[in-house]
């Protein structure tokens, strides 16, 4: 990772400190005497504020600084671990490299594990508050557009309350994954749930195994929903003949694929095609393919509706 202007001028602060420390405290280029002894003590200084304001990379490399200079110091008869005998020397010289590095890696590792918790709960909540303004942009879209296509309070009550539940069922599936995206026949499943015995055949999904983004989840989800109440109320599954097969998969036309998803109806009633558009079929023709850049057909053929949704690949897989 690139290091900032700050962060290279702290950085080089604390070495410049190390060192300077270092060559008062240890240097065999100065004599060695009772008041130069106790600036030994300065050395934990240097470790401990890289510790403290800088990483652990810059807490070892001061250490080893000071260490290297103490090191420099005794092999030299200098410095303040200097002893008539060479063993208790270096064991003095060990017991102060141990004691200066050790804490001050420790304190770095705790301050780098707390940075790292602190830059994960900012993260959280910016993403949070992003996904917040998206969903309420959501429903705030969704009970206006139902609101211009009723009459009544208690008919935009009762189609919002239940839309908002399918779009809740979606956001479901997303929590369970982290918000990576949702399983496409998870998905279908959980949505068309309402709308059939999940024993019967009266819903037929098959498909390759994909995993949507979540905004492709959610226009889908919603999507699914207006097919399912629509066939619920007047098309195949409102009879006991009736059936749904629902079929996607990734086509390819050279360096470009596309999600291909279609929904068809067979062994309703026939269905009519009126002029006037209510919410369900704005969604699904012009709404959801918006969204996600791809097109939408929606034919009223002779055993039931057929609806094919093509959007880009990029735009709908997690």
């Amino acid at each position: 990772v690139p290091m900032e202007r700050g962060e290279i001028i702290q950085s080089i602060m604390v070495y410049l400190a190390a060192m300077a420390v270092g060559l008062i405290a240890f240097s065999p280029l100065f004599e060695q005497s009772s008041v130069r002894t106790p600036l030994a003590f300065l050395a934990i200084l240097p470790p401990i504020w890289a510790a403290v304001r800088c990483n652990q990379r810059d807490t070892a490399t001061a250490a080893a600084l000071l260490s290297c200079f103490a090191v420099w110091g005794t092999v030299e008869n200098g410095g303040p671990f200097v002893r008539s005998s060479l063993n208790d020397a270096f064991l003095l010289l060990l017991a102060f490299m141990i004691s200066v590095s050790v804490p001050a890696l420790i304190l770095s590792a705790e301050v780098a594990v707390r940075k790292r918790h602190e830059e994960h709960v900012d993260f959280v909540m910016h993403e949070l508050s992003h996904r917040s303004k998206n969903l309420l942009s959501v429903v705030q879209s969704m009970a206006n557009q139902i609101a211009r296509r009723t009459d009544s309070y208690e008919t935009f009550l009762a189609g919002f309350g239940t839309r908002l539940g399918a779009f809740a069922k979606t956001h479901d599936l997303l929590v369970q994954d982290s918000w990576r995206g949702a399983d496409i026949s998870d998905l279908v499943q959980v949505q068309l749930l309402p709308f059939h015995n999940p024993g019967e055949a009266s819903i037929v999904a098959e498909g390759a195994e994909l995993k949507l983004n979540p905004k492709a989840a959610e226009q889908i989800g919603m999507a699914l929903h207006e097919l399912g109440t629509n066939a619920a109320k007047y098309g195949a599954l409102s009879t006991a003949a009736g059936a749904v097969r629902i079929e996607w998969d990734i086509e390819s036309h050279g360096m470009y694929r596309r999600l291909r998803f279609s929904w068809k109806e067979t062994g309703g009633p026939r269905i009519k095609e009126t002029q006037r558009q209510g919410f369900g079929r704005l969604m699904i023709t012009r709404l959801v393919p918006a969204t996600l850049e791809g097109t939408a057909s929606l034919e009223f053929e002779p055993d039931g509706i057929r609806w094919v949704l093509m959007a880009p690949s990029t735009n709908v897989l997690a």
